[in-house]
């Protein structure tokens, strides 16, 4: 499985927090629990029928709409990604980590980045309720709204400073993750992830529609 880890030299992983890189097409829903019951409404929301729990270092049989769900050791948040595929229909969005928020009672993020497009974006729920939102386009627009904070758009300075703060405030990790080669169903592999070892993983579960 060719899908690469990436993170700088220095601080261990189980420290990181913040966001890896901005120069990067990056999107990932992070909630705040741990991985069953994450992994539980995700499949419930999006009828999801495969469900390989402690899949890392596993050999699996991958299907369409692949999903991984997975928590990094002494990390709070797990984190939902999906990988490309040629057959990819379902994409996560606001609404994936609105519904987990509200399932589970818990917060939850859905950050967007593209360096591709010069955009980031990022949405915080609460027990399902929108706090806090940052919509950014280089050159082109910032949007702010937030229930937690008394700024406004025109009192952010740098928009990407202004993100990678609040991800460290909520003691998230957004990581790099690079994957190289499409997944395609009908194909068996180990999951992994290059350069992330056993032990840095708390656990990650795979999902799919059959």
């Amino acid at each position: 499985m060719a899908i690469y880890f990436v993170r700088a030299e220095g601080i261990p992983l189980e420290q990181r927090r913040g966001i890896e890189t901005i120069d990067r097409n990056i999107l990932f829903v992070l909630v705040r629990a741990s991985v069953e019951p994450v992994a539980q409404a995700f499949s419930a929301f999006r009828q999801m029928d495969v469900w390989v729990r402690d899949a890392y270092e596993r050999e699996i049989g991958i299907e369409n709409e692949s999903t991984f769900v997975f928590q990094l050791r002494r990390h709070p948040w797990s984190i939902v990604y999906k990988p490309y595929m040629p057959s990819e229909r379902l994409y996560l969005t606001e609404e994936d980590a609105r519904s987990i928020s509200e399932t589970l009672g818990t917060s939850a993020i859905y950050y967007a980045g593209s360096d591709t497009c010069g955009t980031l974006e990022y949405h915080l729920y609460r027990n399902g309720l929108c706090v806090e939102k940052l919509v950014f386009e280089e050159e082109v627009s910032l949007e702010f709204q937030s229930q937690l904070r008394q700024f406004e758009a025109k009192d952010i300075g740098d928009a990407y400073t202004f993100t990678m703060n609040f991800i460290c405030e909520q003691d998230a990790y957004v990581p790099n993750i690079v994957q190289v080669e499409d997944l395609r169903a009908g194909q068996r592999t180990t999951l992994r992830f290059e350069d992330l070892m056993p032990h840095e993983v708390e656990r990650m579960d795979y999902l799919a529609q059959q």
